[in-house]
């Protein structure tokens, strides 16, 4: 080409130069499988006519409106039967329009001239509405049409699959002429405006389809038939517009307002609810709808409750995983208005208190997005994915229409960031606990705020000078650093350190000697006064600003935090006055009732220089008598004090500067309770004979002993029952009887005790235990018995020695020593071998407690 300035410029087929209407130019040249073209002038190249296709719409989002403008085509100059030209197919969307299913066309579709031919393109992917009028807006763009010559033609399909075709036509051409050299897109401009258009066919009209003769309801394709008797031209753009019958589902997603109807502040750790309502905007009804929600890291998923409107809903309940949020919601029917909201969903999120989730590199906020998928009832395929709403564009040129996007949770963090992160968001600082003097900062302490892989710099751009601190960095508080996340090195983090150390005094309040002990104030003095300090005192009401406390005898904790963030843990202790401590302990098997009563009150005394004590124990008893108790001779170490049964007492402890300690102390009944259940028989006979006679007075003492009152239930076994302490039984029948004593106490104890006591016939036996304390009581160990022929006894102890040996029915027994020597209380064990008329020998043995 060699004309104006151009001179000599080399065109190329595959390139072309777009201008849109910002001024900025591109040039796009077509992939090898995005072309087609021929050489030469003769028919069986197809002319030389070539036609290719490129992508531009990421250059047409930039530019916006207004004219565009295409470049170098790669045209022959001249005025021969060639064509030259371009045209832009613009689908896009705009949810106040009607909605309509978009079939395009890129190919070529080469017709010779002075050729009879027709051919057919098949087109579908499209489902026209249920009812009503069906409207198809067609599009149709080709070369190298001519004004003078007639015979091509453009047809469609008239019912699905009938083969009869109709002819079409627009304003700018007819049905015996239609590539025409006409360009017809609805008022669009044309530069230049010439007659024969270079050859070039563009056009946009509606399908005449009256009384829907041509396409049906409900109909999911059709044929368009294309031909010549004499000119010749290349179709290269058929682009169909259905007014269709597609799902339109609508998602709107919305942060649950307050009471006062408005966005509740979001800060850290705070639960927030949000809400999704379903509605279904078309004509369509939908199967197996599906709600996805994600959930990003830094919201952890809490609860979801969901709601239907309409009956025979076939949804499940919301399932939460990796980090995904699906509800099944089930089939959606066909709403009375738009407007019906056919289900929602309310679900609530917990934001993170991480800091390195809450230091976002870029600052962003947390990002809730979603969409709906179903089935499309009609045709059974799958719908087109729907985003959720957000809200509706009330200042746009497409008013009231939805606007599409997740919902951004823009989290105040700045406050929480510095108390829990010592991270300064308003100043890019960040704060270090440790003092200035320290001249490095070990990494491990930014670690919790930015990402896992975060690489540390003393400058962005990284370059060859940039230095990369690994293990540790410089307390500088001069200096700028840099943060680059591994997963978005692009994006580095600015900040700078700053010391957020602080020292604090502790001064305890003096106090003299002489009357009780009482609190003693704490003062907390902090050393950088510029800087302000909170404390807790670890009562449950947390930071607050009071540096001042009276706190009782004992060890305490206070946490100290200032405005940077930094804390630390002071732990202090009152000591009591004079510097002696006291511990008052109750010790014994609380709660389970022994035998014998082992309750005692430890006392522990402890000073650092060696003293003499006073004690006194006063109060009630509980029984509501008063008591008291003195020691004066106490000195440092533990006493043991048995002497007291259940009551409200005050322990006070004095030292001879008279300085004092006291303590009130509350005894229950259960601190003390003990509880054994024992009883003997005796009789004439027995004592006697050692034989126990039908119709015999029998004597059941008594020898329980235990806390508290006790209450007593005799059964004799013979049905007779008896609540005297030792009553008086006697037997009609011989035989064996079990004898049960049970034995209640005021305390809560329960203990009972069997014994079995034979009455007429040979008898023997082996009492359980003896004192020979010479009282002329039980100071004998020997069986009782009766109608025994002979008899013979062993003694031993724990270890297996004889202790006592006899064969004599009359023998007194064993006294409890050995060769004069008294034996020591303690645990025996028997034998006993014994012989009488009408039976064979017998022997019993068992233990027996000696008691001192």
């Amino acid at each position: 080409m060699s004309k104006g300035s151009f001179i000599n410029k080399k065109l190329d087929r595959r390139k072309v130069t777009l201008k849109g209407p910002t001024g900025i130019t591109q040039t796009f040249t077509a992939k090898a499988n995005d072309i087609r073209y021929t050489y030469g002038l003769d028919l069986p190249n197809d002319l030389g006519l070539f036609v290719g296709f490129v992508e531009v719409t990421d250059f047409v989002k930039n530019s916006g409106e207004g004219e565009y403008t295409v470049a170098d085509l790669a045209a022959i100059e001249g005025t021969n039967y060639h064509y030259g030209g371009w045209s832009m197919v613009v689908v896009y969307e705009n949810p106040s329009m009607i909605n309509r299913s978009i079939t395009v066309f890129d190919g070529y579709a080469f017709v010779r001239g002075s050729v009879v031919a027709d051919y057919t393109i098949p087109i579908s992917g499209f489902s026209t509405v249920d009812s009503g009028p069906v409207r198809m807006k067609l599009g149709v763009a080709a070369g190298e049409g001519d004004v003078a010559a007639f015979g091509d033609y453009f047809e469609i399909e008239k019912e699905e699959g009938s083969g009869n075709f109709i002819r079409l036509s627009h304003s700018g051409n007819s049905i015996n002429n239609f590539f025409n050299s006409s360009i017809s897109t609805g008022g669009n401009l044309r530069n230049p405006q010439l007659k024969n258009n270079t050859g070039m066919d563009i056009s946009i009209f509606e399908i005449p389809n009256d009384n829907n003769e041509i396409l049906k309801n409900g109909q999911t394709g059709t044929r368009f038939r294309y031909g010549t008797d004499g000119d010749a031209y290349v179709i290269y753009n058929i682009i169909t517009a259905v007014e269709a019958n597609e799902p339109l589902v609508e998602g709107y997603h919305y942060i649950t307002p307050d009471a006062n109807g408005e966005i509740p502040e979001i800060k850290p750790l705070d639960e927030i609810e949000l809400e999704v309502e379903i509605r279904n905007l078309g004509q369509i009804s939908i199967e197996k709808a599906l709600l996805e929600l994600n959930i990003p890291n830094g919201l952890e998923f809490v609860s979801a409750e969901t709601e239907y409107f309409f009956s025979n809903s076939s949804g499940q309940l919301p399932e939460f995983s990796n980090g995904v949020l699906n509800w099944e919601i089930g089939d959606l029917p066909i709403p009375n208005s738009k407007d019906q909201i056919l289900g929602k969903i309310a679900y609530k999120v917990k934001v993170t208190g991480q800091c390195n989730l809450l230091v976002q590199s870029c600052g962003l906020p947390f990002v809730l997005d979603g969409n709906i998928v179903g089935i499309n009832s009609i045709t059974g395929t799958s719908m087109a994915t729907a985003p959720l709403k957000i809200g509706e564009d009330e200042g746009g040129s497409c008013l009231e229409s939805p606007i599409y996007g997740p919902v951004l949770l823009d989290v105040l963090a700045g406050e929480y960031l510095i108390q829990e992160c010592g991270f300064d968001q308003a100043n890019s600082l960040i704060s270090i606990c440790q003092p200035e003097s320290n001249s490095v900062v070990n990494i491990s302490k930014l670690n919790s705020l930015f990402p896992v892989g975060t690489r540390y710099f003393d400058s962005f751009p990284v370059s060859e000078s940039t230095i990369e601190y690994v293990n540790e960095i410089p307390f500088n508080i001069s200096q700028t650093y840099f943060a680059i996340p591994s997963d978005n090195p692009n994006c580095p983090k600015e900040f700078g350190l700053r010391s957020g150390f602080f020292d604090l005094e502790i001064e305890i309040e003096e106090a003299g000697c002489g009357g009780s002990i009482t609190d003693r104030l704490v003062t907390f003095n902090s050393l950088n006064q510029d800087i302000a300090v909170s404390y807790d005192y670890l009562d449950g009401n947390g930071f607050v600003q009071d540096y001042s406390r009276s706190f009782p005898v004992g060890k305490h904790q206070v946490v100290a935090q200032n405005s940077l963030g930094c804390s630390q843990e002071l732990e202090f202790e009152i000591l009591p006055l004079q510097s002696f401590t006291v511990d008052i302990q109750k010790i014994g098997q609380k709660g389970i009732c022994p035998d014998f009563s082992d309750f005692a009150l430890s006392i522990a005394i402890d000073s650092e220089i060696e003293d003499t004590f006073y004690l006194t124990i006063e109060g009630t008893t509980g029984e509501g008598e008063s008591f008291n108790f003195t020691n004066s001779n106490l000195s440092i170490g533990t006493f043991e004090f048995k002497e007291i049964g259940p009551g409200n007492y005050n322990i006070r402890v004095e030292n001879t500067e008279g300085c004092s300690q006291s303590s009130n102390l509350i005894i229950e009944n259960e601190d003390i309770a003990y509880l054994e259940a024992n009883f003997e028989w005796k009789s004439s006979n027995i004592n006697q004979s050692g034989s126990i006679e039908p119709n015999e007075i029998i004597l059941f003492e008594n020898l329980s002993i235990g806390s508290g009152q006790l209450d007593f239930t005799w059964d004799f076994g013979n049905g007779v029952m008896s609540s005297e302490f030792s009553p008086i039984h006697s037997y009609t029948e011989p035989g064996n009887y079990e004898i049960i004593l049970s034995v209640n106490s005021s305390d809560g104890c329960f203990k009972e005790i069997k014994k079995i006591i034979e009455v007429g016939g040979p008898a023997l036996r082996v009492p359980d235990a003896f004192a020979p304390d010479k009282n002329g009581s039980n100071d004998y160990f020997f069986p009782v018995f009766r109608q025994i022929e002979s008899l013979k006894l062993w003694v031993f102890d724990r270890w297996g020695t004889l202790m006592f040996y006899s064969d004599s029915l009359t023998d007194k027994g064993w006294d409890g020593t050995v060769n004069g020597v008294n034996s020591s209380q303690g645990i025996y064990a028997y034998k006993v071998e014994y012989w009488a008329v009408g039976s064979q020998t017998k022997v019993v043995s068992g233990s027996f407690m000696l008691l001192r």
